[in-house]
């Protein structure tokens, strides 16, 4: 049975029941901010075997050992776990995609439209490799546009001189 880790959690040092409690909680927190996960696959709680004991993992698991992890929601799962663990908000881009149009709208950064965007699922090769360049142009276009903005710096008077110290 495939295994994705998506972090450890719980409380060090607390019971077993509470940790599991806490684990729970988690979930449920992962599939509110990130989505049901992909069908046949599911969120679970893994205890890992360590010298000094054992400790708690959040983990998605599924039965196909012929099918690939799905790494866009693996990744934003770890993103809001560890926002949830350090008690902030999810970032924008780790919120589920109800609807393909509402996704369109969301992939595109409202303060740069030029941002390629990302190919789907089950992509071919050409279609990868025409999206890495699209990435590679964009960032190419986005150093020379920074190099062009004026650089902020502070007036002469408002600096302390040195030399007559």
């Amino acid at each position: 049975m495939p295994v994705e880790i998506i972090g450890e959690f719980g409380t060090a040092g607390a019971e077993r029941q509470w940790i599991v409690a806490e684990c729970k909680q988690a979930i449920k927190h992962l599939t509110k901010v990130c989505g049901e996960p992909p069908p046949e696959m599911e969120l679970e709680i893994q205890w890992q075997e360590h010298d000094l004991g054992e400790y708690p993992t959040i983990v998605l698991t599924w039965d196909d050992a012929m099918r690939g992890a799905p790494w866009e929601y693996v990744a934003r799962c770890e993103e809001a776990l560890t926002a949830y663990e350090y008690g902030e908000d999810p970032q924008r881009s780790s919120l589920p995609a109800s609807g393909r149009d509402e996704d369109e709208k969301e992939d595109d950064d409202p303060l740069d439209p030029d941002f390629p965007r990302e190919p789907p699922d089950g992509a071919s090769f050409f279609e990868l490799q025409q999206y890495l360049s699209s990435l590679t142009e964009y960032a190419l276009d986005a150093s020379i546009r920074a190099r062009r903005k004026p650089k902020v710096v502070e007036a002469v008077d408002d600096l302390p001189d040195k030399r007559h110290e």
